[in-house]
């Protein structure tokens, strides 16, 4: 009797730790998004371990006449909380969320399609 209890207690000791480390948050973030209105801007979200990376492309004046067009790159950390993304670039931080009904992001007043 209790070689049973102990086999039923580690089954359901077992079955919380698989539980707990499959929630894994933030995955709705993960891919590459277009700028709904400026279709040359993009985003980029990876997951990095527990935390994000977020990586910007966005065309500038310069970059379009001395560079024929290509982007300006940069790529900052953030972080999941509260089902929002906040992206910190050095000067600011950015919250990034994100719309289940139509899968799309919400970043600084812009809207972000998913690309396919």
């Amino acid at each position: 009797m209790r070689r049973i209890a102990a086999i039923l207690f580690l089954i359901v000791l077992m079955g919380t730790f698989a539980t707990g480390c499959g929630n894994i948050t933030g995955n709705e973030f993960v891919g590459k998004w277009v700028n709904n209105d400026r279709t040359a801007e993009s985003i980029e979200i990876k997951r990095n371990g527990e935390s994000f990376s977020v990586i910007r492309s966005t065309p500038t004046l310069v970059d379009k006449v001395v560079k024929n067009g290509e982007k300006k790159t940069t790529e900052h950390p953030g972080i999941f909380k509260d089902g929002v993304l906040t992206v910190n670039t050095g000067s600011e931080s950015i919250t990034i969320s994100h719309v289940k009904d139509g899968d799309y992001l919400l970043m600084s007043g812009h809207k972000f399609i998913r690309q396919k």
